[in-house]
């Protein structure tokens, strides 16, 4: 047996099963970007790879998932902190999203967004902004794997304020290029995204249900994200966002929902007889004050959860790393009980639950024969992750994410050894600071 990449693992965890034993010594066989053998090393294995790795003195495990972000949002990172939710969202960034959006914007922001991730060990964002055909396009061109989702709302987007007054009348069809155009890509692929249930109407929600089955994409939401949303849900509607999406026959396998803070107990019964997916953002939700997703009590009921970082303009970095480490923390305050959730539920949701909630657990989020060979590799020789009792531990509580040195997404290297195999970093972070000092100017 022959393998285009053959790669030498000191500690392996596969998460097979969403299990978290750990293996010393072993051997990935990849051929055309797929796992065809897991298996402890042996020296033929490797004259048998045309590319090689050591990774004997590193811990190698599945790329990680993102499962909530806004990628190009890094461009607004830093910018207007420490405000309440509601002022900061209304007030400074859809102001600021209107007058300085636009292609370029999303060109920038979508590559230093895609250089952190692949930096910090994430190979899947699942992406929800403008300009969704140049996002794609640049995620092609960074080899990430990604779902990329439409935006649909009760006013212009910036691309659609592009394009003058046939731009919002061109929204579906346009959609629906953009859905044709990347149906059959091997790594990206088209979603639809409804903002949120305050800024759809009825009648949008109804489209996008219709037009996700049409096109037999997903549908990429936020939801339930403040109490200032529930409320305003109950006293316009007579029912909670959840119910509302429910009534409208969006509660299905079909939608991922992004926060989901605020739910009633039939809210969770709602989900669970639906199949939909919850993301969890605790990074967000701690900094806006939006509250803590009783994520605990999802995953007993059954419901498909995952992990996202959201984006950076209020998070503020795109570390699944650190969403781990506080979502953990986070729960385990919550629930006032040290056991409420641990490091191999966290690196559940970063990886083989996450896969599983995005639809995409037959292709990706574990280390084994036939899935898609999405791996990471981290450095154990730094002070901080020394010494080495027990790997779960040390990936969740002590590991930040620059120790990552190995970064594989569909068999291609796209980090390796502190290089940047197919973006060019430097030539993007002059661009981010050409698009830094024209911002200033819309502050």
């Amino acid at each position: 047996m022959s393998f285009d990449l053959g790669i030498r693992a000191g500690h392996l965890l596969t998460m097979k099963g969403g299990l978290g034993d750990v293996a010393t010594d072993q051997f990935i066989g990849i051929k055309d970007g797929l796992i065809i053998e897991v298996a402890p090393f042996q020296s033929s294995q490797q004259k048998a790879a045309g590319q090689f790795y050591d990774l004997s003195s590193k811990i190698v495990l599945p790329g990680l998932i993102n499962a909530h972000t806004h990628l190009s949002m890094v461009l607004f990172r830093g910018y207007e902190d420490d405000r309440p939710f509601q002022e900061w969202l209304f007030k400074y960034i859809l102001p600021l999203e209107a007058k300085s959006v636009r292609e370029e914007f999303i060109r920038v922001g979508t590559s230093l967004a895609a250089l952190e991730s692949i930096r910090f060990g994430t190979t899947f964002v699942n992406d929800m902004y403008f300009f969704c055909n140049t996002a794609a396009d640049v995620l092609i061109q960074s080899g990430l794997r990604a779902h990329v989702a439409w935006p649909f709302m009760d006013f212009e987007t910036p691309e659609e304020r592009s394009q003058g007054p046939a731009g919002i009348q061109n929204r579906v069809s346009n959609f629906k290029k953009f859905c044709e155009k990347y149906a059959t890509h091997p790594r990206v692929r088209p979603a639809i995204g409804p903002h949120a249930p305050y800024s759809c109407s009825d009648n949008t929600l109804r489209e996008v249900e219709a037009l996700s089955r049409e096109m037999a994409v997903p549908i990429h939401i936020h939801l339930s994200e403040s109490q200032t949303e529930f409320d305003e849900s109950l006293k316009k509607y007579g029912k909670s966002p959840t119910k509302r999406l429910h009534d409208l026959g969006l509660l299905s396998p079909n939608l991922i929902a992004a926060h989901c803070v605020h739910f009633t107990d039939e809210d969770i019964e709602l989900f669970k007889n639906s199949g939909a997916a919850m993301i969890y953002n605790p990074d967000s939700n701690m900094k806006l004050s939006s509250g803590t997703a009783p994520i605990a009590r999802f995953r007993k009921a059954g419901i498909p959860v995952a992990l996202g970082t959201d984006g950076a303009a209020s998070n503020n970095d795109l570390s699944m790393f650190g969403a781990m480490d506080i979502g953990t923390k986070l729960q385990k305050l919550a629930g006032g009980e040290g056991a409420t959730m641990g490091a191999l539920d966290a690196l559940n949701l970063a990886t083989y639950e996450g896969a599983h909630a995005l639809g995409m657990g037959n292709q990706i989020g574990t280390i084994e024969v036939g899935k898609r060979a999405d791996i990471i590799a981290l450095r154990t020789d730094l002070p901080h992750v020394k010494p080495l009792y027990s790997v779960l531990s040390q990936l969740v509580y002590a590991y930040q994410g620059l120790e990552v040195d190995t970064v594989i997404c569909d068999g291609n290297t796209l980090f390796h050894q502190d290089r940047f195999l197919t973006l060019d970093a430097n030539a993007i972070y002059q661009d981010t600071e050409k698009m830094r000092l024209q911002l200033r100017q819309s502050f």
